[in-house]
């Protein structure tokens, strides 16, 4: 009995309590709880069917725009004079494959130098450009499904913000790690090492800290800009420290693991290295996603807790009238819409479940999008909103019984048709401005997802 209960209770915390903020919660094991969700997110990320999809989407895309992007990158670096500071940062990122690495780079690289774009013509030169920014696109489709976000960017925001990364990018990552590589050439820093002999802290410093912290800052960006939605910085640059960090510890994993293993030469002859490449572009893109799953989690506990619940119509009743309530008194107090993130940040409701019924009352002509200022607002007066309406979005249908007229039991249509006439007689005076103008709090969906559960 005492072994089980305590599995049970385990099991209990990991349910619920690992992804509540408790007050009473003493501020010593505030920071540990945070440790084990983040812990857990990893873990859970790397088993996770649908990151593991987009990451193998990514391999084949990278495959097919790998050259393609090198080349475009290469053409600008080559207008600063910068070209040949691809293939030590080539190298840096295919550094967990071994021995093989330094030969990978010279054939890419020397493949990439010996493109001639010029004779390319435009309907050429346009393919080309093409096919480098499919890759920022997969990627912002995965971030995108990541974050639950429904709409895409559309084709003039997609060319000039995919456009500004492939020609501004590669000089800003070169540029950093210039400086990094002549960090030690500045009359000041050479000072500093002939009075106080640090050189040992300098080289671990260059050689370490910096690239760790450029390599965080870029998945930083990365996360903050990419995805189609408001992404807070705490948020990305947690999710940028998670990434950096499996990113060396993956590939410290990887090398001893090429070191290892003699298996695969023996096997696949002088195609080991193109299997290892493969291999390591999967976990170096599953590694990208869980640090944009991270992030996500931060900013959005509520939801990915939701996500991990069974649950049923009761909690979405819940979510669906507190949301509306929320932006009826926003309507009230001739404030400015609410933008979704502000919705989810203002509520605590589970942005997944928030956004399909958003959807749904859109379709249903309850709620409207607006431009400007950006947000969501009521599509008619709150007056005349009924509040069954509200109700026959969150069912999916405009009647329960509709649903079932062709059954044989009559005696099931009869039972839901009066459920559904003492729905609408008890509730046909309610509109939600007059739910809207009574008090009461937002709703906590996480915890009353686990009161529901008991209950």
């Amino acid at each position: 009995m005492g072994p089980a209960r305590g599995l049970s209770s385990i099991k209990k915390f990991y349910d619920e309590g690992l992804w509540t903020d408790a007050p009473a919660r003493s501020a010593f094991v505030r920071p540990l709880i945070r440790v084990g969700r983040l812990v857990a997110v990893v873990v859970l990320a790397f088993q996770d069917r649908l990151l593991n999809l987009h990451a193998m989407g990514l391999v084949y895309t990278t495959l097919l725009s790998l050259v393609p992007f090198l080349a475009v990158a290469f053409s600008v670096l080559k207008a600063f004079g910068a070209q040949y500071r691809l293939e030590p940062l080539l190298l840096r990122m295919l550094a967990p494959l071994g021995p093989e690495a330094a030969d990978l780079t010279e054939r890419v690289v020397e493949f990439v130098t010996r493109m001639n774009v010029g004779v390319l013509g435009a309907i050429g030169l346009a393919g080309l450009f093409y096919t480098a920014v499919s890759l920022i696109g997969k990627i912002e489709d995965a971030l995108n499904d990541i974050w639950k976000v429904r709409r895409a960017r559309g084709l003039r925001r997609q060319f000039s913000d995919y456009l500004s990364v492939l020609l501004v990018g590669p000089v800003l990552v070169f540029a950093a790690f210039a400086i990094i590589a002549s960090l030690r050439s500045y009359w000041l820093v050479e000072k500093v090492l002939q009075i106080t002999r640090l050189e040992t802290v300098t080289v671990f410093v260059a050689g370490h800290v910096a690239p760790f912290v450029l390599l965080a800052a870029a998945f930083t960006f990365l996360y903050r800009f990419l995805p189609f939605t408001r992404v807070q910085l705490g948020a990305a640059t947690l999710g940028g420290v998670t990434a950096a960090a499996l990113w060396y510890v993956g590939g410290i994993a990887f090398t001893a693991l090429v070191a290892s293993s003699a298996s695969y030469s023996a096997i696949y002859s002088s195609f080991a290295v193109l299997i290892l490449s493969l291999i390591w572009l999967q976990l170096a893109w599953l590694i990208v996603l869980i640090g944009g799953q991270v992030a996500y989690v931060h900013q959005h506990l509520p939801s990915y807790a939701y996500a991990r619940q069974p649950t049923g119509v009761r909690v979405r009743e819940h979510i669906a009238l507190g949301a509306l309530v929320q932006i009826t008194r926003q309507y009230v107090s001739d404030l400015p819409p609410y933008r979704f993130d502000e919705l989810v940040a203002t509520t605590g409701m589970p942005a997944t479940i928030l956004e399909d019924l958003i959807e749904g009352f859109v379709a249903r002509g309850i709620l409207a999008r607006a431009t400007e200022p950006e947000g969501v607002v009521l599509a008619r007066p709150p007056e005349h909103v009924p509040v069954i309406d509200i109700l026959e979005v969150v069912w999916g249908a405009p009647s329960a019984a509709a649903e079932v007229q062709d059954t044989r039991e009559d005696s099931v249509v009869e039972i839901l048709r009066k459920r559904d006439e003492v729905v609408r007689e008890a509730l046909g005076g309610v509109t939600l401005r007059s739910l809207a103008s009574r008090k009461v709090a937002a709703p906590d969906a996480v915890a009353d997802l686990a009161q529901y559960r008991r209950g």
